[in-house]
């Protein structure tokens, strides 16, 4: 029997919007506008410099946003035409789309059920004489299984590209994420824990990546080369979080283990971060195995309370993207092998699909979000949840 309507809660729960811009952003704006210099100048380099330092890397390079970040990760390592690059189908759609912007083939492997990255055995069995470089998504602040991907890469001479989007100033072993690999990339989007409104930022120890990816994010290079710069707008807004951000990762580590705890003798399972990770939460993950029906009943009354639970992303090589029909007045970079390649949307990966489909929700636990509403959430969905029995 469903008894969710008959459910109280004190009042619809005030869950405030992520980001809220304040005086110092306002400040940073206007010391941008009077210092006459709207583009790439002393704010990103002065962001660089800080967040280099921030992550430990020998390099940081400010770009227009995480996707151009990621082409510029894949042009600088020489991925083109014929060349595939093993990735996810647990992401934003940039961390795929980013290999067919260099006509190369984005080959989805499937994920692991524990950090919901890319699953090492599989990582392994689709490496081919093409495979240039795998692109690793650090999803929802967890930590993908880094170390043994980068030992597999390294065994196999393949490029690994960390996406670090959801992973600010989460580490492993005290390593930060994102400095595992040749290349990292985060992004600094609106939604992101650093908000820029959109930017990005690359990072390295390569020298050789570094002068390459800053010689191609602005025109007139010999090579081809593109208008990828950051604004100082978007950096002088990104200093902000920075110098923010290991305080309100606390603030999401807390919301957090407020959530866990309420749910812990729930049929819901919070997703908690593998050992000797210091996580960040970018969002929280749930695991609710329970028929579609109710599932639907539970989402919905949640929403009606102000509690934005949703389902996860869906498996991406499933996106119209990766479609043969609809990429216009462009080949399918497999096509032009002439090999008998398979087309993303009929790969079967059954973790992916069973997880990203069935099972897997989010809810945001951001700075902004009292612990009182965590609570208040985690009770409601409990309450409902027993409700159905």
């Amino acid at each position: 029997m469903n008894k969710s309507a008959n459910l109280k809660i004190r009042q619809v729960i005030n869950w405030p919007a992520w980001p809220q811009y304040d005086e110092a952003h306002e400040d940073a704006v206007l010391r941008v506008i009077r210092s006459n210099q709207l583009f790439a100048a002393t704010e990103v380099a002065a962001f660089e410099q800080e967040f280099k330092e921030f992550v430990g890397a020998r390099h940081a390079i400010g770009v227009g946003n995480a996707t151009q970040g990621l082409q510029l990760a894949l042009a600088a390592l020489g991925v083109g035409t014929g060349d595939e690059v093993i990735v996810t189908p647990y992401s934003w759609i940039s961390s795929a789309s980013c290999v067919l912007m260099q006509n190369a083939i984005p080959v989805f492997v499937d994920i692991e059920p524990e950090s919901f990255g890319i699953c090492p055995e599989a990582l392994i069995k689709a490496i081919t004489p093409r495979t240039k470089a795998v692109i690793l998504v650090h999803m929802f602040g967890l930590c993908s299984k880094v170390e043994e991907i980068q030992e597999i890469c390294t065994q196999h001479s393949i490029a690994l590209v960390e996406d670090g989007s959801h992973a600010h100033g989460a580490r492993l072993r005290d390593k930060h994420l994102g400095t595992f690999g040749r290349v990292g990339v985060f992004s600094l989007h609106q939604r992101k824990a650093i908000s820029a409104g959109d930017g990005g930022v690359l990072c390295t120890d390569d020298h050789f990546i570094y002068e390459k990816v800053r010689r191609l994010r602005s025109f007139g290079d010999k090579q081809l080369s593109y208008n990828y710069r950051m604004t100082e707008f978007a950096a002088a807004v990104a200093r902000v979080g920075l110098s923010r951000l290991e305080h309100e990762n606390y603030i999401r580590c807390n919301n957090h283990a407020v959530l866990a705890s309420i749910l812990r003798n729930s049929p819901v399972q919070v997703v908690e971060a593998p050992k000797n990770v210091k996580p960040v939460f970018y969002s929280n993950l749930l695991l609710i195995d329970l028929p579609y029906q109710q599932q639907e009943i539970l989402v919905t009354s949640a929403n009606s309370v102000g509690i934005p639970l949703k389902r996860t992303w869906q498996p991406l090589h499933k996106h119209p993207h990766f479609d043969r029909a609809n990429m216009l007045n462009r080949i399918a970079p497999w096509d032009v092998l002439n090999v008998n390649f398979q087309d993303p949307s009929t790969r079967i990966l059954p973790n992916s699909e069973k997880l990203q489909e069935n099972i897997l929700f989010e809810l945001e636990g951001h700075p902004l979000v009292p612990v009182e509403a965590m609570q208040e959430a985690a009770t409601y969905i409990h309450a409902t949840i027993n409700s159905f029995s």
